[in-house]
């Protein structure tokens, strides 16, 4: 255990001739030298918050607010790169890559959150002590968790990929066992051991304790010392772990050399490049201290020689390895892409042979030639409803993509209006926030609900039935669906009637603002027709081409009617509802 003093901005208030040469210089003006604790502390915070980080460095007159986006950019960076492996590494594959991403995926999102930690600790609001002191506990325990993690990543796929480096998936456990009871244990067991490492003053970015021989301090709290522990957690983990990502990754590189994926190869070769970067500048440049490299390879050595704080390069180099990263997901879809190939070569030799027993045995072979069709028939059937779940999955992940850069963008402006003082502007911002989710969430929830609905054998009303059902629960609007129960289309026609009778009532539900919405099946001599007509505030239909999202709907219906040999008509004016009518030229 540690005897540390807190301030504001982690800064512990100083005492006598021990205070930090940014702030000592306006204790007369602040008039916080007699006053009690918490006031002091918030004098110490009026004073030297308008300071900028460093007076010959990083833009002198730069305010705080910067560093706190950098927080955030380096955080979200992480964040959205975990986010993105772990919705996409689900998919089932053979790729021995597969099953390290989740590691990597875990890390991104645990990482994100100790560099939001790091900006919450960074903004000007009065943190009390032991707030302070747990809220550095938890990032410590989730840096310590995110870099195994990462280490754990890198050991697993290099020993997926050569299969003699298996033994190197003990290396993180070691490493991390080591730094535990060395460095988290041993204050609690030991207390003299670590009394003298007290933070008696800040580091010039006002974000990380500076851990210097024992001074007095008042008020002191007892607390493990976090500060130690982050030092060595980089330089016994961080490190070693950014090593062993940077050299699995470019191991996986030439792998898909190998298999023909060479902007593959080239995106695993760039973010391997930038975890070894990473690795030196977040793993070695650590938070001064009077022992070993944290003597004089430090933040505030860095800062005096670049110019600029390392979590400004830290968080370049999330933003890197996040967009390569994302990158590397395409090879999911270029394996499944080359699955479905040979699965259709492989329906079609099935085919050619089903025809030359055909022609060999017409007679003898009838039956069994019938049955090997409906076989193939049901192929294509299953062909087609994995091509539509997997464009409905990237739908997915393409609406999300852009409901998370539109928060984004939201969260940067009310950060501005906050720091602006402009709090009402800023809860307007959040609100819109709000509804972009909500709306991404029905959307995800309608997304789901279609892929579980598919052409059944009791027949197309009454597999519509059951959709219908569970949309009207969900959105309640009142949904009438009319028509024979004994009205059968061929299975890749019924398919596509239901995927377009699903697009419509979608469309009710985002864009119409109706109360209830029919649909009516109706056989027509030796086809039939599907009529969607709802009550809601219409739309003028050659205007349609202004809304993009409208337009990409009525697009995709259209297609789909045509690709079946059918026709769609769209019948809408403002304020009088909306008629969408499907004619299809056959029905068995």
């Amino acid at each position: 255990m540690v005897r540390v003093s807190f301030g504001m901005h982690n800064r512990p208030f100083p005492q006598g001739g021990g205070s930090h040469p940014d702030c000592r210089s306006r204790r007369g003006r602040a008039g916080i030298r007699q006053a009690p604790y918490f006031a002091r502390l918030l004098g110490l915070w009026r004073a030297c918050a308008a300071r900028p980080y460093h007076e010959s460095g990083w833009d002198a007159g730069m305010p705080a607010a910067r560093l706190v986006a950098v927080f955030f950019v380096y955080g979200l960076a992480f964040f959205a790169m975990g986010l993105a492996i772990s919705l996409e590494a689900r998919r089932t594959t053979d790729l021995r890559l597969a099953a390290a991403l989740k590691y990597l995926a875990a890390f991104g999102l645990l990482h994100g959150a100790v560099e939001w930690i790091d900006m919450w600790l960074l903004l000007p609001w009065p943190l009390p002590p032991a707030t302070a002191a747990a809220l550095r506990v938890v990032r410590l325990a989730l840096f310590a968790a995110s870099t195994v993690l990462l280490a754990v990543f890198g050991t697993s796929l290099l020993g997926a990929l050569i299969p003699r480096y298996r033994w190197v998936r003990w290396i993180p456990l070691a490493l991390f066992a080591f730094w535990l009871a060395y460095w988290a244990v041993g204050p609690h067991l030991n207390p003299l051991a670590t009394a003298r490492w007290t933070p008696t003053e800040a580091s010039c970015l006002r974000c990380h304790h500076v851990a210097t021989p024992t001074h007095a301090a008042p008020a002191p709290i007892w607390i493990p010392s976090t500060t130690v522990g982050d030092i060595w957690g980089r330089y016994l983990i961080y490190l070693p772990a950014s090593a062993f990502a940077a050299l699995a990754l470019w191991v996986q590189g030439r792998l898909f050399t190998r298999s023909g994926y060479q902007r593959l190869a080239r995106d695993c070769w760039w973010m391997s490049g930038a975890f070894a970067v990473n690795g030196i500048v977040a793993g070695l440049i650590v938070p001064p201290a009077h022992f070993g490299l944290a003597s004089w390879l430090n933040y505030d050595r860095f800062l005096s020689v670049v110019g600029l704080p390392p979590q400004v390069f830290r968080a370049a180099l999330a933003v890197l390895i996040a967009l390569f990263g994302v990158r590397i997901l395409r090879v999911f879809d270029l394996e499944y892409a080359r699955a479905l190939a040979a699965a259709r070569e492989g329906e079609m030799r099935a085919k050619n042979e089903a025809l030359e027993v055909a022609r060999r045995a017409a007679a003898e072979l009838e039956e069994k030639v019938k049955d090997r069709t409906e076989e193939l028939f049901e192929q294509v059937r299953r062909l087609a409803i994995l091509e539509e779940r997997d464009r409905l999955a990237r739908e997915m992940h393409d609406s999300l993509g852009q409901v998370l850069g539109f928060v984004n963008l939201k969260a940067k402006v009310a950060e501005d209006l906050i720091a602006r003082g402009r709090p009402a502007d800023a809860g307007t911002e959040l609100g819109q926030m709000r509804t972009a989710v909500q709306e991404a969430y029905e959307d995800v929830r309608q997304a789901i609900l279609s892929l579980r609905t598919a052409p059944q054998a009791k027949g197309l009303v009454a597999g519509l039935r059951d959709y219908v059902e569970r949309m009207r629960e969900q959105t309640g609007l009142v949904i009438r669906l009319e028509g024979s129960e004994e009205l059968r289309l061929p299975p890749a026609v019924e398919a596509q009637v239901i995927r377009i009778v699903q697009e419509a009532l979608t469309n009710v539900r985002k864009h119409a603002q109706a109360r209830s919405v029919e649909v009516r099946f109706t056989r027509e001599g030796a086809g039939a027709s599907v009529a969607i007509v709802d009550d809601g505030r219409g739309f003028d239909v050659a205007g349609v081409e202004g809304a993009k999202g409208m337009r990409f709907g009525l697009l995709t219906m259209k297609e789909r009617a045509e690709s079946i040999g059918g026709r769609l008509e769209v019948t809408s004016a403002p304020g009088q509802g909306t008629r969408v009518m499907l004619w299809i030229p056959s029905a068995s």
